[in-house]
C-alpha cells in the first residue's frame, strides 16, 4: 500500500488515521463485544432485533470475502516456507506460473478447518512464543536492509512528504482503509475478540497496545522491504506480491540466507495462518450459534464458503491469469475491501454502537479507570464528519 500510494505521505496519513480514528473505534468495538458477550450478529441484535442481525450478517459476509483472498496470500507464505526448506526459492512469477496458488490455498483451508474443529487454544499458545520471534527476525532484517546500497533512496521514498498528495482525498481514503483493515475495524473481528476478553482486563489499555504494536511492526516491515526493493530495482508499486519478490533476493545475498529464509517464511506463515483462523471465527461462531449447528457442521460450512470464494483470487496468480481491468482479481478485491467497504462499514457500525447501546453499560464494559467517553464521541460523530468531507469533495469536483 505504501508503494502504491506515494511513500511517506501515505505513511503519515496512515499513522494519523490510526491515532485519531483507529484506536477509538477498536475500543468501541471491543467494548461492545464485551458488553453483549456476542460477535457481530448478536451485538447488532442488541441494538435492534429486526434489522440489527442483518448488519451483523453483512459483516460476516464481508469477512468471508476478505478471508477468500487472505487464504491465497497465506498459501503463498506456506509455499515459500516449503521452498525455503527445500533450498529452491523461485522468483514470484515462476512460483505462480502453474497452479501452485490453488493447491496451496486449498491446503490452508484444510489446516484452518482442522484448527477450528480442535479449538484455537493450542495455536494461541504457540503464537505467544513464535510471533515475538518473527518480530525479532524482522527487526534484524530491517537493520541489515538499511546497510544495502539502495537504503538511502528507500528512506527518501519511505519518509518523503508531499503536501499536495497529503491533501488529496484518495490518499486519506487509502490510508483510512489500511488503518481499518490492519486493525480489523468494521469486520466483526474486534467484537468477536471482545466477547472473549476477561472482565478484569482493561479494553482501553489492550486496544492501545494492539494498535501501537501493530503500527510499529508495519513501519518496521517497510524499513525491511524498501531498501531491498530499491537495491534490486524492483518497482515499489508492484502490488500484493511485493514482499515475495523482494525477500528472496535478500536471502540469496545473505550469508546463511537459506536458514534465515526458512525461519522467516515459516514464522510469516504462522502469522498469516493465525489471522486466517481468527478471521474465520467471526463467521463460525454466529453460524453455529444462530442456526444451532454442531461445531463440525458449522466449521465445514464456513470453510467451504471461503474456499469457493477464493477461486477467482487464486486463479489471478496462475497460468490462467484472471484479471479485472488489467489488474489481478486479488488486487482488485483487496482494494475494494480495504479502502472502501471496510471504511464505510466501520464508520457506520461505530455510529450505531455509540448511539444505540446503553452508554453507561458500554463504558463500564470497557473496564478502564479513566472513562473513555472520547471513544464514544468519535464513534458518534465520525459518520457526520465523513459525510461532510464527501459533500465538500463533491462540491469542489
Amino acid at each position: 500500500m505504501v508503494g502504491q500510494n506515494g511513500g511517506g505521505t501515505f505513511v503519515a496519513a496512515y499513522l494519523i488515521c490510526i491515532l485519531a480514528v483507529g484506536i477509538p473505534l477498536v475500543i468501541l468495538e471491543a467494548g461492545s463485544g464485551s458488553l453483549t458477550n456476542r460477535g457481530p450478529v448478536g451485538t447488532f441484535r442488541r441494538i435492534n432485533a429486526t434489522w440489527g442481525p442483518w448488519i451483523g450478517w453483512f459483516l460476516v459476509a464481508m469477512m468471508l470475502g476478505i478471508m477468500s483472498y487472505y487464504f491465497v496470500i497465506s498459501g503463498w507464505t506456506l509455499g515459500y516456507a516449503i521452498d525455503a526448506v527445500r533450498g529452491d526459492i523461485k522468483p514470484f512469477d515462476e512460483f505462480t506460473s502453474g497452479f501452485a496458488s490453488v493447491w496451496l490455498y486449498l491446503l490452508v483451508a484444510v489446516l484452518v478447518l482442522i484448527v477450528i474443529l480442535r479449538g484455537i487454544s493450542r495455536i494461541e499458545r504457540t503464537s505467544m512464543f513464535l510471533l515475538p520471534v518473527l518480530v525479532v527476525t524482522m527487526v534484524g532484517l530491517a537493520v541489515y536492509s538499511l546497510t544495502l546500497p539502495g537504503a538511502g533512496q528507500a528512506l527518501d521514498f519511505y519518509f518523503s512528504f508531499n503536501l499536495k498528495s497529503f491533501l488529496e482525498p484518495k490518499t486519506w481514503q487509502m490510508a483510512a482503509g489500511q488503518a481499518f483493515y490492519s486493525l480489523s475495524i468494521g469486520q466483526g473481528l474486534i467484537m468477536t475478540y471482545g466477547s472473549y476478553i476477561p472482565k478484569n482486563v482493561s479494553i482501553v489499555s489492550s486496544s492501545v497496545a494492539v494498535a501501537v504494536t501493530n503500527s510499529a511492526i508495519s513501519i518496521t516491515a517497510g524499513l525491511m522491504i524498501f531498501p531491498i526493493v530499491f537495491t534490486f530495482g524492483i518497482a515499489p508499486d508492484t502490488g500484493s506480491q511485493l514482499s515475495f519478490e523482494a525477500l528472496p533476493a535478500i536471502f540469496a545475498d545473505l550469508s546463511g540466507g537459506r536458514f534465515i529464509g526458512i525461519a522467516f517464511f515459516l514464522l510469516l506463515f504462522l502469522a498469516a495462518f493465525t489471522s486466517c483462523a481468527g478471521g474465520m471465527m467471526v463467521a463460525f461462531a454466529p453460524v453455529r450459534d444462530e442456526f444451532h449447528l454442531s461445531r463440525t457442521r458449522a466449521a465445514v460450512i464456513v470453510v467451504a464458503a471461503v474456499t469457493l470464494l477464493a477461486v477467482p483470487s487464486a486463479l489471478s496468480f496462475t497460468s490462467v491469469g484472471f484479471m479485472v481491468d488489467g489488474r489481478p482479481f486479488l488486487d482488485v478485491i483487496d482494494t475494494v475491501a480495504g479502502s472502501g467497504v471496510v471504511v464505510a462499514a466501520g464508520i457506520t457500525g461505530a455510529a450505531l454502537l455509540a448511539w444505540r447501546l446503553p452508554r453507561g453499560q458500554l463504558l463500564a464494559a470497557m473496564n478502564s479507570s479513566h472513562s473513555p467517553r472520547w471513544a464514544l464521541l468519535i464513534g458518534r460523530y465520525l459518520l457526520l464528519g465523513a459525510a461532510g468531507l464527501l459533500m465538500i469533495r463533491w462540491l469542489i469536483a
